[in-house]
């Protein structure tokens, strides 16, 4: 990172070990805290899984500077709600029930709402977020 790193970035704590920060670029990246080691974001979807934990208004708040659409939050909604088990989609959607926009993800609340791995309350809200996008 040179001399285009002498601006000011935003930089959002993932949890104790990671931080997300964008480059003099535009580039968005995860850093250790501890070894400084530098991965594209894109590239590690799964390791932004605990922003989900907090609620989207605080995430905004911090990059505030930046469009929502020009940061990887809606590739981790989108990948949060294909992932493994409960837990993370059960998240994401808690993200659309706050506002977060979903006509993007229509084709994946789509698959929810009809998956059978699902538990049924994951289901139905699926279901009720999906027809509220589509008749939007």
């Amino acid at each position: 990172m040179g001399a285009a790193d002498d601006r000011s970035h935003p930089t959002l704590r993932i949890n104790n070990g990671l931080l997300l920060a964008r480059d003099g670029v535009g580039t968005w990246l995860i850093q250790g805290a501890a070894d400084g080691l530098v991965y594209p974001a894109g590239d590690r979807p799964a390791w932004l899984l605990p922003l989900l934990e907090r609620t989207p208004s605080d995430i905004s708040a911090v990059m505030s500077d930046v469009p929502v659409a020009d940061t990887p939050l809606p590739a981790l909604v989108r990948f949060a709600l294909t992932a493994w088990g409960e837990h993370w989609p059960a998240l994401a959607l808690d993200w659309l029930d706050a506002g977060w926009p979903t006509r993007d993800l229509l084709d994946v609340l789509a698959d929810m709402k009809d998956s059978n791995e699902l538990s049924q309350p994951l289901r139905y809200r699926a279901l009720r977020l999906w027809r509220a996008s589509a008749h939007a």
